[in-house]
């Protein structure tokens, strides 16, 4: 990939986090309108993370009034590995759905998140990429730990690999998708299903992942407070997930925790890869900097960052028009490798 092509060249990492840097109008109108709203909720400071979810969903449906009509949402259950219990899932069908399958993970954390918080992001990527989209209400830590959602994640990968051999339904493009903490899972997924030698998704559509557990990069340092998501919070997530701290030899720095790490020959196997990162949000930098491991790797990806947003802006696209563009994006990559695979 020379540098002229290098999807990285669009991208100017100082720009982005200089003072300038700032809400577009329609983020700053939008965020306006959550702080006041979220000023009505109960306080959370003293809830568990179980009851916090409740909160959180509730909250989560002040958006989804107007939810993006599809043919169908079926409830549907995965198989657990080893024993666990089976997977929740939503299979949401768009209209005249193409063969094929999405499995996509939702953002919170690991520890937040649900079908009902994110019935938005699963009913717009099945529209733009005009096929299935299986959301997975996998496990959640604190009292599911890793590795729990990441089994829960590989089961339900499992489930669509095994549709896709007897259904012409699903006989075709097999992509793995997530936002936030639901990137982290889908991408250690497919590490551990290359690991495993097993079939591995055709592509990964990923946005504000989570790559790495490092809290001190300087998207962290500028946008660590004030915009959404906070460092703080990130900490707790991590510690919620994979418990036991950062001493030597910890599991968080384990690539299936901390995707970045992988070696070079590792994410040099790995399908075309689509990312997206906000531009105001602690994670940017971990988007920008796995861009570069997988450029140097010889990978394929390409790379978006949407000025103007914050973290979760996937969740808010009926107020946001960028967020509608990234979609389109994002679909534009999916059709583009699904006409690639069929050809």
């Amino acid at each position: 990939m020379t540098a002229a092509a290098s999807p990285l060249a669009k991208i100017d990492l100082n720009r982005l986090l200089s003072p300038q840097a700032q809400r577009c109008e329609e983020m700053e109108a939008l965020w306006r309108f959550l702080q006041a709203e979220d000023a009505k909720l109960p306080d959370q400071s003293r809830m568990s993370p179980p009851e916090q979810r409740i909160v959180r969903d509730q909250a989560a449906r002040r958006f989804d009034g107007d939810l993006e009509p599809v043919a169908s949402v079926a409830r549907v259950h995965a198989p657990g590995l080893a024993g666990a219990p089976d997977v929740v899932c939503d299979l949401v069908t768009p209209e005249n759905a193409q063969p094929g399958c999405v499995v996509y993970l939702h953002g919170g954390g690991w520890t937040f998140g649900s079908l009902v918080s994110h019935a938005r992001v699963s009913r717009a990527l099945a529209n733009e990429t005009r096929t299935r989209v299986l959301a997975v209400d996998y496990r959640l830590a604190p009292e599911n730990p890793y590795p729990a959602p990441l089994d829960d994640a590989v089961a339900a990968w499992r489930y669509v690999v095994k549709r896709a051999g007897a259904e012409a339904g699903f006989d075709g493009p097999l992509a793995v998708a997530g936002d936030s903490a639901g990137a982290n899972l889908g991408l250690a997924a497919i590490l551990r299903e290359g690991e495993a030698g097993r079939r591995r998704p055709d592509m990964g559509l990923f946005f504000y992942g989570v790559w790495n557990c490092d809290f001190d990069t300087p998207s962290y340092r500028r946008f660590g407070t004030g915009h959404g998501l906070t460092r703080a919070s990130m900490e707790k997530f991590l510690d919620f997930y994979v418990p036991g701290g950062d001493g030597p030899g910890a599991l968080r720095f384990e690539p299936f925790v901390s995707p970045m790490l992988a070696s070079e020959a590792t994410l040099a196997r790995l399908p075309p890869i689509y990312l997206a990162a906000a531009g105001l949000d602690p994670l940017l930098c971990d988007s920008v900097d796995f861009a570069r491991k997988l450029e140097a790797a010889g990978a394929t990806f390409d790379i978006n960052v949407h000025e103007g947003l914050h973290h979760g802006f996937m969740q808010l696209s009926a107020r946001l028009s960028e967020a509608r563009r990234a979609y389109g994006l994002m679909g534009d990559f999916f059709r583009r490798w699904a006409a690639q695979r069929a050809g």
